[in-house]
């Protein structure tokens, strides 16, 4: 599969078609834009996806923390999942301690003693109650496996620090903007001497992005954004794309 430095930082797929108003109108009469319900990784709440919050701590120390909120907590972003745990790979070894990004790429290895299935993304595919109507004609569309998908609340006036997440060859991360303003902006350190900076519209597009170069997010606006995130291991749906960030 491509790498990061082979893919671009942002791309458009042509293929995979969304019907943004039935995903909107879905989402309101289900209340799923209650920013209330996205829980999914405050370590408080006690969701099924603690164990993926607890693996990744390094993550969500140092990505998302509110200077204001305890470590795992936070109300400025927040995340509503539309797939689980694959719980017969539980380990039952997951345990709270302070993490580095060295010991989280040996927990992803599964060839690697260190290996814990509660931190492999590959592992959180399983559609539950939320993946129905129109989000499961959204997710049959994909060819590559599924893996964690959810819905991703940002507060107006906060910003995700700039970091690096996965390299595309294990995990391709897509895109769709149900609701924004024109003054959320994405970022990308394209190189040493080369920053890239965009905004992406909810117009019904797909929009792969390349979660493995430096990258942040900034809501400067004043309505809150929710997108739908869709990860996938494959780049299977990644043949028909019009490359955003040239």
């Amino acid at each position: 599969m491509l790498n990061r430095k082979q893919l671009p930082l942002l791309a458009k797929l042509n293929n995979i078609k969304i019907n943004l108003d039935a995903v909107l109108d879905h989402c309101r009469k289900n209340d799923l834009l209650n920013e209330k319900r996205y829980t999914d990784i405050q370590y408080s709440a006690n969701s099924k996806h603690q164990s993926f919050l607890v693996s990744n701590e390094y993550c969500k120390t140092n990505f998302f923390t509110e200077t204001t909120e305890p470590t795992m907590e936070g109300e400025l972003y927040k995340q509503l999942y539309l797939t689980d745990f694959d719980e017969t790979k539980a380990s039952g070894n997951v345990n709270l301690h302070s993490t580095n990004i060295f010991e989280r790429t040996k927990r992803l290895d599964p060839t690697d003693p260190r290996y814990l299935p509660e931190a492999d993304e590959l592992n959180y595919g399983v559609r539950n109650q939320y993946a129905i109507g129109p989000f499961a004609d959204i997710l049959d569309q994909f060819k590559s496996k599924l893996t964690r998908v959810r819905l991703a609340y940002l507060k107006a006036g906060f910003g995700i620090k700039p970091h690096v997440d996965y390299d595309p060859s294990y995990i391709m991360r897509y895109h769709i903007p149900l609701i924004t303003n024109d003054r959320v902006t994405i970022g990308f350190q394209a190189s040493k001497d080369r920053t890239v900076i965009t905004s992406l519209p909810a117009d019904g597009s797909v929009y792969f992005f390349n979660s493995g170069i430096k990258h942040w997010v900034n809501n400067d606006g004043a309505e809150d954004r929710i997108h739908l995130v869709i990860d996938t291991h494959g780049q299977e749906d990644f043949t028909n794309v019009t490359d955003l960030t040239k």
